[in-house]
Parts: C-alpha cells; sequence; structure tokens
C-alpha cells in the first residue's frame, strides 16, 4: 500500500483542523481549540490502487515554530490554509510556502486553500488573489473551501494526494531517464577511448 505524508499548514484560526474534521469524521466543530499537532490517517482509493493517507495538523504560525522544520522536512506535500476573511493570513501562507523551499530544496506540491469561503460578506482576500498567486508557485493547486458547508473539503485532501503520487512518479521517472542517460553517456565515452 502506498503511503503518503501531508502537512497543513497557517496561521492560528483558518480552520486546519475543521477542515480535517471534516474530512475525517464528516464533523464541524465550531468552538476554536489552538492545536499543537495532531496526526490522523485514512485509506483512500486511488487509481485502483489502495493509499494510506497520513495528515498532520499543525500548530499556527506564531505557535511552536522549533517544530515547524521537522514538519516540513517530514512532509511530502503540503496544504496552505489561509481564511479569505482575514489578509493577514493570506500573507503568513507566503510566509510558509517560503520556509518550505528553505528547507525542501526542490519544490513539492503544495495546495493553496482559502478556507470559509461561507464568510462572503467578510470576505478580504478575492478567489482572483487565490488563484494568481497558486498560479505563480510550481507543482501547486488553489481551492476554496468551507469547513462548515463541507465546500471541497474532500476534495483538498484528495487533489493532495493525487499531487503527491503524480509528483513521486514524474521524480522516479525523471531520476531513471537521467541515470539511463548517464550510462549510455558513459557507454559512449568508453566507445570514443582507445586502448593502445
Amino acid at each position: 500500500m502506498r503511503h503518503v505524508k501531508i502537512v497543513l499548514m497557517g496561521s492560528g484560526g483558518v480552520g486546519k483542523t475543521s477542515l480535517t474534521t471534516q474530512f475525517m469524521r464528516d464533523i464541524f466543530e465550531s468552538r476554536y481549540e489552538p492545536t499543537v499537532e495532531e496526526v490522523h490517517r485514512k485509506t483512500i482509493e486511488f487509481d485502483g490502487e489502495m493509499c494510506s493517507l497520513e495528515l498532520l495538523d499543525t500548530a499556527g504560525l506564531d505557535q511552536f515554530a522549533q517544530m515547524r522544520d521537522v514538519q516540513i522536512g517530514e512532509g511530502q506535500g503540503f496544504i496552505l490554509v489561509y481564511s479569505v476573511a482575514d489578509k493577514t493570513t493570506f500573507v503568513d501562507a507566503q510566509m510558509i510556502r517560503e520556509e518550505i523551499i528553505k528547507i525542501k530544496t526542490n519544490s513539492v506540491p503544495v495546495i493553496l486553500v482559502g478556507n470559509k469561503s461561507d464568510l462572503q460578506n467578510l470576505r478580504e482576500v478575492a478567489t482572483e488573489e487565490g488563484e494568481d498567486l497558486a498560479s505563480k508557485w510550481p507543482h501547486c493547486a488553489f481551492l476554496e473551501t468551507s469547513a462548515k458547508s463541507k465546500e471541497h473539503t474532500d476534495e483538498i485532501f484528495t487533489t493532495a494526494a493525487n499531487n503527491i503520487i503524480l509528483f513521486q512518479r514524474s521524480e522516479k521517472d525523471r531520476n531513471n531517464s537521467s541515470k539511463k542517460k548517464s550510462s549510455q553517456n558513459f557507454a559512449k565515452s568508453c566507445n570514443q577511448c582507445l586502448v593502445m
């Protein structure tokens, strides 16, 4: 069975835990309790194959910063969550992605998620801003969600898993291709050598 590790990151109060709870148990928790770190597991089917998802729900950006490097290092893909009703959380998501890039030397699959889309009357971040930002980042998808109404919550996690698996396959293909080219180049260079 394939194993995929997804890390949810974002400012405190943006709804990371609410999104996870909706996906795992079809429940919306309306009260806010800060998360330190929670690990959730769920098995899904992907491309005819069973896949074990490990979801790491992290503390807000301002809490437990020392743990963040370890969490980023372990993640195979990331869900960066901000609240559409709070512009500062959108800026924070950009800072978190910069941290991810510093720790992960190559790019990794990311989903930028604008949560709380049900709060249209309080919106501070336009949908187009999220789409535009995601389009500038390699291997990045974008979704707007509402943990309260469960709009696109399942899609976030299945898309993240899909993107990680496809990214891993393309990395494997790329590595195999470069190894093949390297051995072909070695063979060519040997053919050019003359032993006298």
